[in-house]
């Protein structure tokens, strides 16, 4: 191949290629900066007097389906003013990396995917060892990263409906810090109070879903001063006492019409301008045949919009008249909720001052699930905590 068209293949427009060597196991490739002068670092001058080289390697993609290794020739100037003889540095890679970085990359997300480590290592050039330590050990894999301002915490299942296990989450930094067996109160506590002092000192806001362990967990670690609801439970069960209403309604009517109630489920708590004109007259329709149903249709809407809000005493007066709303109605599913918004209004109202979600937790809840199913099932608990924290990272 010419030299054009391995350097349109590497994709580096610092570096030339002089040579290449075609060996029965790798494929050699010398490069060389373009630049024939250095900018002296002391005296600004300009030096092209070459005094000595040296060769540096770098692992790179295979080309040709033989492992690339790039050898850089790096320059050694000397500068006829102040006779400072620097070496030259590349932009492009460190001054310790002994690999590319779309390398790195390519190894871990095949080994992640399921690919054996030993056929990664005879496909790339490289050592089953240090597949293993760019996946694992360089992102952490086996040891729980320091706490954050913000966490958030979830259980996801081991077994689905038998076993559960319990991640943290650093919501600013968005990658999770660890994972530990069981969700109980009392495993949950045992881990925080594992971790030093000045970690905890610095944790601010805790997100959690309405899980009574994870909240008398987090009031025994932090106080009462931490815990943020996540919104969206809170709206997912409002939505759930709308569906039992939709339900009661539906009993009354005959089938053709619970069918076209049912094609409306989606479009109930759209805004206006998201539906067309037969939409809007039919959900009219409906709400004129039946005021339970448009009663709690404006609640969840009025709740929806709560979070919305941006100052915390307006909000608080806000959620008050909604409780009392829900409460001095005469529908179950409204009472229910007045219920859970006067059980978790501390919480719920912290949302506003701090802005935090668990979407960032329950993303990588999803994506555990794919991690296991992959892996037909991690019954080792050490090895699904590494590959765990090496997938759901950022590299």
């Amino acid at each position: 191949m010419d030299f054009d068209g391995l350097e349109a293949l590497l994709g580096l427009p610092e570096f030339r290629v002089i040579d290449q060597v075609l060996n029965p196991q790798q494929l050699d490739l010398h490069l060389e900066r373009r630049d024939t002068y250095l900018v002296c670092p002391r005296c600004q001058g300009c030096c092209s007097q070459i005094k000595e080289g040296r060769p540096r390697c770098i692992r790179d993609l295979p080309i040709l389906e033989r492992p690339v290794t790039l050898w850089l020739h790096l320059r050694r100037f000397n500068c006829g003013a102040c006779h400072h003889r620097p070496w030259e540095k590349s932009e492009t890679f460190g001054a310790r990396v002994k690999w590319t970085e779309r390398l790195y990359n390519q190894v871990r997300q095949e080994f992640l995917h399921g690919c054996p480590g030993k056929e990664l290592a005879s496909r790339y050039g490289l050592s089953a060892r240090t597949v293993f330590r760019w996946t694992f050990d360089k992102s952490r894999g086996g040891r729980p990263r320091k706490l954050g301002r913000a966490l958030g915490i979830d259980a996801y299942s081991r077994r689905k409906g038998h076993c559960y296990n319990t991640i943290i989450v650093d919501l600013d930094k968005g990658r999770p810090i660890t994972t530990l067996k069981g969700r109980r109160s009392e495993d949950v506590v045992a881990w925080f109070k594992s971790r030093p002092q000045d970690e905890l000192d610095g944790v601010e806001v805790v997100v959690l879903d309405m899980s009574k362990s994870f909240y008398s967990s987090i009031r025994e670690v932090f106080g009462d001063h931490v815990q943020v609801i996540d919104r969206f439970h809170v709206v997912q069960q409002a939505v759930d006492g709308l569906d039992r209403v939709l339900r009661s309604v539906q009993k009354q009517l005959d089938s053709d019409e619970a069918k076209d109630l049912k094609k409306l489920r989606k479009r109930w708590l759209k805004s206006p301008n998201q539906l067309d004109v037969d939409e809007l007259i039919a959900r009219a329709d409906w709400r004129r045949r039946f005021p339970e149903l448009r009663a709690v249709i404006d609640w969840v809407q009025d709740l929806r919009m709560w979070f919305e809000r941006k100052y915390e005493k307006p909000a608080r007066d806000a959620l008050l008249k909604l409780i009392e709303r829900a409460s001095e109605s005469t529908l179950e599913p409204l009472h229910s909720m007045a219920g859970t918004l006067s059980r978790w209004f501390e919480p719920i109202v912290r949302y506003i001052r701090h802005r935090y979600t668990n979407g960032m937790t329950e993303g990588f809840n999803n994506k555990i699930k794919l991690i296991q199913r992959r892996a037909f099932g991690l019954r080792n608990e050490h090895n699904r905590k590494r590959r765990i924290l090496a997938d759901c990272a950022r590299t």
